[in-house]
């Protein structure tokens, strides 16, 4: 084929995804920019992995969606090899190789106990009819012999490093579950909810099990869990689409998908060779503007996300939709980068911050190779917005866009790397470090013949997995152009949610209808829009940090009680007294920004910090509600320590130094000195227990996972001082049993009645 040829082919492509788009004005123009013809970013990863497949031309989705015509575009494609040298650090994988940054960080959450739930991913589909549990096993175990990240496993080298290790015999025995018939799918779902629950253990067994539930009549539910190391989002979809057609199709032969592996050797690769040194210094350089902490709830805000509910903004009207679109295309923008310009600016109005981030999860896939591969490719890129600025808003749409190309163009990198040099993971008080709104594009639902003939069908769970984020959805089809907003938020209630889409609704009208006026116009406009707060209670929740298959206590308030504002105060995590008077003077500054009625709701082992709290602060009259309020106590403490020192070295029989008395007879500073001792003897019997398990000297990843438990035990080391300190005794608190994820119903009945203001939150009890 001649050069004229490919690029006659290569724009026919682009032209032909383009047109798809109905109804259009016009034809598309290979004068005019991607974005410029109503391109979205997902129909340009749709056309570069159509041009590379069929006619071996990379073009970088970022250089497709900048500000370049089509035609520049081309050309500078076809100026270019037609692989780029980097590619050749692609290899066929091996008997071993180092796992990916994203991974590590998912192995170490998943040392720790209560993570399953967070980190087990499922699927479920419904069989309407004729069901074949022989045929549903043979086609789970094609999967799992086809895909070689369900083979992995995860272990730790001589070196310390993590290490993907494939197993040759794991779809023979890998485990497909057929359970016993229930009465109904709600039945099943009870019975698929155990089994997504059980936590895997990376270093013994498959990452992935399945099953199925037989239902009268023929039908059965299937499903598959998967622990997120070996998965994400794309390959929770791609498997649904290739076991229904390997099911309905028994003798399908499906071609041969690149190994996971191949993908994370050339991440470790091109690291090696410093390929990723600018990508490192422009994340680094972009997060030196914000904070670990942002939020939009507020500074004092700790989200901790757990579904609460679901809300949509839709342009319907009358050209609506067309206006909004019509304004991206004038501005070279896509539609995507328009909405994020009004989201920023809605960030900004709640949080009351001149510099915000917005976070969003990529796919990753960016090459057509890893297209129909297993594995972890995920990554997310930040975008920020600075409100100092003075200009006007055609130049603020402009600087969102360039935002986003440019984050896209360096969203190979898995952005642990850098979050981990920042140590973001354990300096922010939030749960997803700099970002907690997660803003991205719908894909199309996933619609294999066997959804479409009506035999099988999707099957909901519903089992309430955590969201560390905001989530927001982008839905710009044809037919639709909405955002849909899951606020799974301890960031956001019911209220916020609404003043942030209201907020969100003006200043797409700001963007599309006032493009001369200035920024500073916009953001007045938005910040009306959100409006301000009516009277409410105030509830100050105090919630034990780290992972967890339950709800956060902040979460479970928004979504039990959404008339409540809810502010989540920092708990201390060291025993260094410096620290914990730091904190106890965020809490002071937390508190002292609200005005009126309040309540310290605690749970678990953190009332011991709330019974503190509520002394020290008694020029406040706060009421003291705990749940679950168990008192940790020096023996708890060691007992925690030995638990996980067990775990690690099941055969030794650990022993801890004689802990020093911890029992309030000493002044506050000789506790903590004592407990700082305790701790240090702890780190050394839990380093010891790493080296038998794993061999010394430790390396980086057993490093960083054994820091997260001395994390925990260190929080336990205060929670265990307070315990002993006079001060924190309160004659007024209430106390209820329970926990919130087995119990959450007789919480919310046995609060309501503490947590009702009369004359405030009425409408909402009438309303239920």
């Amino acid at each position: 084929m001649s050069t004229d040829e490919l690029r006659a082919a290569m724009e026919a492509v682009l032209l032909q995804q383009l047109d798809r788009r109905e109804p259009r004005d016009e034809a598309a123009d290979a004068r005019r920019s991607w974005a410029g013809n109503g391109g979205t970013s997902l129909e340009a990863y749709a056309a570069v992995m159509r041009i590379e497949e069929e006619l071996g031309v990379v073009i970088p989705v970022a250089r497709l969606l900048g500000p370049a015509s089509l035609d520049e575009v081309l050309a500078s494609a076809l100026s270019a090899p037609a692989r780029p040298a980097r590619q050749e650090t692609w290899t066929d994988g091996g008997d071993a190789v180092p796992a990916t940054a994203s991974q590590r960080r998912h192995w170490r959450h998943a040392q720790g106990e209560g993570s399953a739930a967070f980190l087990n991913m499922e699927l479920a589909i419904r069989c309407l009819r004729d069901f074949d549990a022989d045929r549903a096993e043979s086609a789970f175990r094609a999967l799992v012999t086809r895909h070689e990240s369900l083979r992995n496993r995860y272990v730790l080298d001589a070196d310390g490093r993590l290490m993907l290790q494939e197993v040759a015999d794991w779809p023979t025995r890998v485990v497909f579950e057929r359970h016993t018939a229930t009465a109904s799918a709600e039945d099943a779902t009870a019975v698929i909810r155990t089994a997504v629950g059980r936590p895997f253990a990376l270093d013994r067994e498959p990452p992935v099990r399945g099953g199925c539930v037989p239902l009268p009549d023929g039908a059965a539910v299937v499903y598959f869990v998967i622990h997120h190391i070996a998965a994400d989002g794309w390959s929770t979809d791609l498997l649904t689409g290739e076991f229904l057609e390997l099911y309905t199709t028994p003798d399908t032969a499906l071609p041969p998908a690149t190994p996971f592996s191949a993908y994370a050797g050339m991440l470790d690769a091109r690291a090696r060779e410093g390929s990723y040194a600018d990508d490192i210094a422009y994340w680094r350089k972009k997060f030196e503007r914000v904070s670990p902490d942002f939020t939009i709830a507020r500074r004092e805000a700790q989200p901790g996300a757990q579904r609460a509910g679901s809300l949509r903004l839709s342009w319907d009207g009358a050209g609506q939709a067309e206006a909004v679109r019509a304004a991206a295309r004038e501005h070279g923008v896509t539609t995507y980068s328009l909405l994020l310009a009004s989201l920023l600016a809605a960030a900004h109005a709640l949080s009351g911050e001149d510099d915000v981030v917005v976070m969003s999860g990529v796919a990753n896939r960016n090459s057509a190779r890893v297209r129909d591969t297993v594995g972890l490719f995920t990554n997310q890129i930040f975008f920020l917005g600075d409100f100092r600025r003075t200009d006007d808003i055609r130049s603020y749409l402009q600087d969102v866009h360039r935002d986003v190309v440019e984050s896209l163009g360096r969203s190979e990198l898995p952005i642990e790397v850098v979050l981990d040099e920042l140590d973001a993971y354990t300096r922010a008080r939030t749960l997803a470090p700099y970002a907690n709104i997660l803003f991205q594009a719908a894909d199309a639902p996933i619609d294999p013949p066997a959804i479409r003939d009506g035999s099988w069908a999707g099957h909901s769970l519903g089992t309430g997995s955590i969201k560390r984020h905001c989530n927001i959805h982008l839905i710009d089809t044809p037919d639709t152009l909405a955002l849909d907003l899951d606020y799974s938020l301890a960031l956001v209630g019911r209220e916020d949610a609404g003043r942030l889409l209201a907020a969100v609704r003006i200043g797409v009208e700001q963007l599309t209808v006032s493009p001369d006026a200035s920024v500073a116009q916009l953001v007045e406009r938005v910040r009306e829009a959100a409006g301000e707060r009516g009277p409410e209670l105030t509830v100050f929740t105090v919630d034990y940090p780290g992972a967890r298959s339950e709800p956060a206590l902040a979460s479970f308030v928004r979504e039990s009680f959404p008339e409540c504002h809810v502010v989540e105060l920092p708990v201390p995590r060291s025993l260094d007294p410096d620290e914990f008077e730091e904190c106890l003077k965020r809490c002071r500054e937390a508190v002292g920004r609200v005005e009126g009625p309040g309540i310290v709701l605690s749970y678990c082992s953190a009332s011991a910090w709330a019974r503190y709290l509520t002394a020290e602060m008694s020029d406040r009259a706060l009421r003291l509600i705990a749940v679950n309020g168990n008192t940790v106590t020096a023996a708890d403490w060691d007992e925690e320590c030995v638990d996980v020192v067990r775990r690690l070295a099941p055969d030794t029989a650990p022993s801890l130094p004689a802990g020093e008395p911890l029992d309030g007879s000493a002044a506050p500073a000789e506790q903590w000195a004592a407990a700082g001792r305790t701790l240090a003897a702890m780190g050394q019997a839990l380093e010891s227990a790493y080296g038998a398990r794993f061999g010394e000297p430790l390396g980086r990843v057993a490093r960083e996972t054994m820091g997260v438990q001395l994390a925990w035990l260190a929080y336990l080391g205060t929670c265990t001082v307070l315990g002993t300190l006079a001060a924190a005794e309160h004659g007024e608190a209430l106390l209820f049993p329970g926990d919130l994820q087995d119990d959450a119903a007789e919480l919310v009945a046995r609060l309501r009645p503490e947590l009702v203001l009369p004359g405030v939150n009425d409408a909402e009890d009438d309303a239920r």
